[in-house]
Formats: structure tokens, sequence, C-alpha cells
């Protein structure tokens, strides 16, 4: 086992979508750790694994930089075995994971399909999965059918799918074990069509988009095929159709679409969530991305093969073999030339930045939102009131005497409330505020008239309209677009819901009893819910600071786990700040709760001090916050110090505004960018 330290950059802000930022991953140039790194895998732990065509092995790299043998002897063979380090290989160059979390090894001059066992990242048996070890062009069910040198497999709804080299064609493996033709297989060609037409050329890599639409790379016709077809036991409706480059004509030719565009040995290809696709141009050295449109440019690299590190254009590749998009988000990249793997990252700095305030302090401060006009209204807790913040940071009380009690009125700044803590803004300009200790939901106008909207003052759990319910000490408040509130009932530890008219119910939650339970909304248990979000599809999210998770209820009241787990360990996977799959990730009090367009979630992970982020994959991230409290502004967000951060909010110029109660700070990390998460 050899250890390598792995290099981040901390690089300038740049927040446009396609600027590539380029750092090693591992390997140091020469063939002791990586020799002919080919195909990739990331499995939900974030270790990645690499095919070494030339050591015969399968490499696995920890997320801490590590790398190790995974699998094979470093010996070419054939070999089948219990131990994985006792198996053989013969030039591996293929991998993927299957839904079990098996790894799939596309062995080419074995020319069949290996199956590696896997458990919690750690290998088990090596057995012949598909093909015979011997060549041949055979459809059948396995173990009878037949590869000639298969280099690349990919899955999509448990069907496998090959990119078999020298039989010039794509083959498919049904969850029944049934290997068919896609296309090709037909002598070598560039013809498009249906399946009975057309042809490949050395086809060497492939890649499966969201919509089960196939991206091939044709080695020596310097092309990128498209293949589309309805997927079942045999493929049907199949037509293949050059998506970019033209047959037979090298070059580097971008800002092209179809065979306009150029390619010289085209080999790796991955497509992102948004269905770009990325194709690893071995003898242009580069890395080309082409937009669904088939709009195609250079992503980064230059034409002269090196091993520089940089940002798009500045970088230089040498003969990069395959672009992975993996689930945490980044692309890596092997390459032949330099024994390396890269990563490419569109992730920017989120600098964290602090909103300056001037007029009344900030004590203890809380929730906030914003009206249609921009102005933002925070919870001020630690003298009760509702305060103004005006576009340039003037703070003014807009609700509230600054002593503790209970009294509507019709000027906002005699009305008393008693630990507010939640607000949600509406359509017309209307803030909702969860009065703590009053056991009540206020409304104030945008004039300044404070009402009692829900909740008769007396703590309980009561469905009702009005004043006749009753609430346990409500949190956190949310509101949808159709005018329907939810509020996080701390005490009763269930989730409620208010109509525009006032009508209170429990959504989810059993009352008066915390636990860690999943399941239909009745019977589901939470331990101290905290802040909400609601997702375009009418997923409600929640965030549990006891049981150091994110709860969602789907629309149809169906409460899960999305990611965490409980501080006892008898469920999930307890208190922490770990990134990673769901699997593996921990939080540590997640509190304040956010989301984008795109379907990312933003915690306010209070007692680990940072800002994650959930990708719509699941993958857990921290974007800001050095895990100590603190309160340094930093142009790169991981270096930037917060001190509990109780509420994340995405404003109306999409800054993300966090809340610090404990350094009475509301800091920024402003326009929010777009990003590939």
């Amino acid at each position: 086992m050899q250890s390598i330290v792995l290099f981040i950059a901390m690089l300038s802000v740049c927040y446009a979508s396609n600027t590539a930022y380029i750092t090693p991953l591992a390997g140091d140039g020469s063939t002791s750790l990586f020799d002919f790194p080919e195909d990739m895998a990331q499995d939900a732990y974030g270790n990645m694994y690499i095919a070494d065509w030339n050591k015969h092995k399968i490499l696995k790299i920890a997320p801490d930089g590590t790398v190790s043998t995974f699998a094979g002897t470093g010996v070419a063979g054939y070999k089948n075995h219990a131990t994985a380090t006792s198996a053989q290989f013969r030039n591996p160059s293929g991998l993927v994971f299957d839904t079990a979390g098996n790894l799939y090894v596309a062995d080419a001059n074995n020319h069949c399909i290996r199956k590696i066992i896997v458990a919690n990242g750690n290998a088990g048996a090596v057995s012949t999965a598909f093909g015979t070890g011997n060549p041949g062009y055979k459809n059948d069910i396995s173990p009878n059918a037949q590869f000639n040198v298969p280099v690349n497999i990919r899955v999509y709804n448990n069907y496998f799918y090959v990119t078999d080299f020298a039989n010039h064609a794509i083959r498919q493996i049904s969850p029944e074990r049934n290997v068919t033709t896609v296309s090709g297989g037909l002598g070598a060609g560039t013809t498009d069509g249906g399946a009975m037409v057309a042809k490949h050329s050395h086809p060497f890599r492939l890649a499966i988009d969201k919509q089960g639409v196939i991206y091939t790379t044709d080695v020596d016709s310097h092309t990128i095929r498209k293949i589309t077809f309805t997927q079942g036991e045999t493929p049907t409706n199949v037509n293949v159709t050059t998506f970019a480059g033209l047959a037979g004509a090298t070059g580097n030719i971008d800002a092209a679409t179809g065979n306009a565009a150029r390619f010289n040995a085209p080999h790796g290809i991955t497509t992102d969530d948004a269905g770009n696709v990325y194709v690893a141009d071995l003898s242009n050295h580069l890395i080309r991305q082409i937009t669904p449109q088939g709009v195609v440019s250079t992503l980064a690299g230059s034409t002269v093969g090196s091993d520089t590190n940089s940002t798009g254009t500045l970088v230089k590749f040498n003969q990069p073999t395959q672009c992975y998009f993996a689930p945490d988000g980044n692309i890596y990249v092997s390459e032949r030339g330099n024994h390396v793997i890269r990563k490419i990252s569109f992730k920017p700095n989120y600098a964290v930045q602090t909103f300056a305030t001037t007029g009344i302090a900030l004590n203890y401060p809380h929730d906030i939102a914003q009206d249609s006009k921009g102005t933002y209204f925070l919870v001020n807790r630690g003298t009760h009131q509702i305060v103004k913040i005006t576009p340039n940071g003037e703070v003014t009380v807009f609700a509230g005497t600054g002593s503790a009690g209970f009294l509507d009125h019709t000027d906002g700044k005699k009305a008393q409330f008693n630990n507010p803590f939640g607000m949600a803004c509406d359509e017309n300009d209307n803030l909702f505020v969860t009065d703590l200790d009053n056991q009540r939901i206020r409304k104030i106008t945008p004039d300044g008239v404070v009402t009692t909207f829900a909740g008769s003052g007396v703590k309980g759990n009561v469905n009702n309209s009005g004043i006749k319910a009753a609430f346990s000490s409500p949190r956190h408040i949310h509101r949808d677009k159709v005018g329907n509130l939810y509020v996080s009932d701390r005490d009763s530890n269930v989730i409620r819901k208010i109509t525009p008219n006032a009508v209170v119910t429990t959504l989810a939650g059993t009352p008066n009893s915390p636990g860690y339970v999943n399941g239909p909304a009745a019977s589901a248990k939470f331990n101290n819910p905290g802040a909400l979000y609601l997702d375009p599809t009418s997923n409600l999210y929640v965030t549990e600071y006891d049981n150091h998770t994110i709860r969602k209820i789907a629309a149809d009241g169906t409460v899960t786990t999305l990611t965490g787990g409980n501080a006892a360990g008898t469920s999930g996977n307890g208190a922490g700040c770990v990134d990673g799959m769901p699997t593996i990730a921990k939080f540590n009090g997640p509190f304040g709760l956010a989301g984008d367009d795109a379907g990312n979630l933003f915690v306010a992970d209070i007692t680990g001090q940072t800002i994650r982020m959930i990708t719509q994959n699941g993958y857990t991230r921290t974007i800001a916050g050095t895990k100590t409290a603190g309160r340094t502004d930093h142009v790169f967000g991981l270096l930037g110090s917060i001190s509990g951060p109780v509420v994340i909010f995405i404003d109306r110029a999409k800054n993300m505004i966090v809340v610090e109660r404990e350094s009475n700070l509301i800091r920024k990390i402003p326009v929010f960018p777009s990003y590939m998460w």
C-alpha cells in the first residue's frame, strides 16, 4: 500500500458553469502507482477504483489519497479466486458498479466480464460473470455468449452495456443474462442507421444518459456516435447517428455541431446530470464538451501534451484515455502519458462575507425572510423583536417592544412576543412568526399590524382552526406556493400543517413520542425536528438536531431518511462531519435548511460549524466553515470560519444568507453561482 498527498487547489472565485478547475488526484508521473490507467468507478464511500491495463490490477484510491491494490496479482492471467488480490486479470479496461454495490470489470484480453463481490468497500471473491474467456462473437445466454476484447461496461436499469472493441459492436446483457447486440457487429464501418445497418469502427468507451441514450467513441473514425433504442430482452427501435465529428477526418474544431466538429482518436466519454457529454480526446490531449444540442467546445487542456494543473485551456493533459462523471459531481480523467488521475471540478469557492449592519445591534438572531421589495426581516430572539434590515444594512425595529410578553396590536412596535423563533413571508409581504414560548403563530402585515394566526397559547397538540389549535414550542416555519404553512412542533416532535384558512393538522410524526422511525406519516417518529424545506415536487425535508439526520416527507406522507444518522448509532450513521453518499455522510446538529432551483439542499450544521450541501444524487459535501467556531471572512469558503449557523436563506438575488446566533452576525455568500452538482 502506498500513500500520496491529495492536492486541493485554492483557486480564485469564478462562477461560470463551464469553468473547469483541474487538480491532481493520484499518481506521481511515474509508473509506480499507475502504469496505464483506464476506466474509473466511484463507490458510495467516496473510494475511486482504477482499471490499470498494464498492471493487470484494479487499484483503489481512498478519500485520503491512499492507493492500494483492490484486485489482481499484477501478473497477467485468467484466474478466479475467493480472495480478490489472488485473482488474475489480463488488461482490465472497464469498470462499473451494479445496484447491489458489486464491481464488474471488462477484462479486455480475457474476453469476458468479471465480477468482484464488494462489501463496505472491501473486495471479496472474483468470478466470471459473462463470457467464456475465449474470443468470439456469439449472442446467447451467458456463459455461452462470447466477446472479443470488451473494453468498457456501463449499467442502466439493471441492464449492462459493453463496447465489444474487436467485434465493432455495442452489446447488451439483460438481467436474465441474455447477451444480444444493440448495434454493429457487422464488421468495421461508419454507417448510421438501424440495428441491422449501422456499423462501428472500434468503439472504445460508452456512456448512458438519464434518458437511456448511449453515446460511444469510435476511435478509428474519430467520431462520437449516439444510439437511441427501446430497452428490453432484445433491444428494439435502434437508431445510430453520428453525434459529433466527421468519419475519417481528424482535427480539433470547436464551436461547431455535428460533422463540422473534429476529434483525434477520441477514447473516453461520460455524461453529466444535465445531459452534457464529455470526451477524452486522446491525440488532441483535450477534454471536450458537447452540449445536449450538439455544440462542441474544449472544456480543458491544450493540444500540447504535458502535465500542467490550472483552469480551462491553461491545463495540459498527456493522452487522456478516459473521463468519468462521478457521483460526487467531479469529472475524473485517467492519463496514459502522465500515469496519473486528474480531477476536474466545477465548484466555486463559496466566498464567505460578513453582511455589514448599522443601527440596532443584533442579539441572538434567528430566522430571516425577505419581502418583494428586497427588504430583509430578522427574528432578534434576544430582544423578542422582529427587526427590518434594508439592502444597505440599516437595522430598525419592525415589531415588538423589546420585552417578553404577549400582545396583539395594530402598531407592531407595541405588540409583544416571547422568544420568537421562525419566520416566513407570503406573496403579499405578510410575515408569519413562530412565537415559541407563547405557543402561537403570529401574523404581521406590511403595515405592522400584529395578530394571532393560530394557537391558543396553551401548550399542547390540538388540531383545530385558528386560536382553537394548540402547539408545543413551535419553531421553524416554511410556506409553500399556495399558502400552506409547515411548522416543526419541537416538544410534540411532529410536523404541523396550517392551511391559508388557519386549519391546523398534523402532517407527520407521532405526537409526544420522540424517536427515529421511518414509514407512514402517522407512525413515523422524529426527535427535535427543525428547519423545513419543500421542493418543487412537494417533498418536504426536515433537519433533526438530535437524530443528526435530514428526513424526507414525500407527497404521500411517507417518511424516510435522506442522509445522516442518529447519535445513538442504532440507526443511521451517528453524529459527525463526514462528507459522502448517504450511507456514510454524517451531520453534527443539522439546524438550518434551504434548497435551490436545481434540486440541491443546503444545511447549517450548527455544532459542526459548517455549511453542507446535499446534491441531487445524495452526495454531501462541506462548502463553507473550518469546523471550528470563528468569524473569519475568506474568499475560499472552507477557510471562512463561522459560529453557530442556525439559518440558511436563499434571497431573491440568489445570494446565500447565513444567520449565526453565537457571533450575532449575518454572513453572505454572494451571487449564488450556477454549478454542476
